[in-house]
């Protein structure tokens, strides 16, 4: 039994190089994650919010560890908690007594 038609087309596999750490592909869902945050922060829209907290929790669970940025990470998460905290406990009248 042999393994190959051919033997003198077969090659050893050589792993591509890795990418430079300037040239990384954009993280999208990190991205939408900071315009809907900036979104839902300023223009009070409270499923701008909730998709940017969506949006950030998912580019954090399929980030690889060679990608992490870590400012660009915490900033959507600010954003997005921040916009929901805008949203949900905005001035509050204080009832009379």
């Amino acid at each position: 039994m042999q393994g190959a038609k051919r033997p003198d087309l077969v090659r050893p596999y050589t792993p591509p190089p890795p990418i430079p750490q300037e040239e990384l592909p954009p993280d999208y869902m990190a991205l939408l994650s900071l315009l809907f945050g900036l979104l839902g922060l300023l223009l009070k829209y409270k499923i701008c919010s909730w998709l940017a907290l969506y949006a950030c929790l998912s580019s954090v669970a399929n980030v690889k560890k060679s990608e992490v940025d870590l400012k660009q990470i915490a900033s959507s998460l600010i954003f997005a908690l921040m916009g929901l905290s805008m949203n949900y406990f905005k001035h509050q009248r204080e009832l009379p007594v």
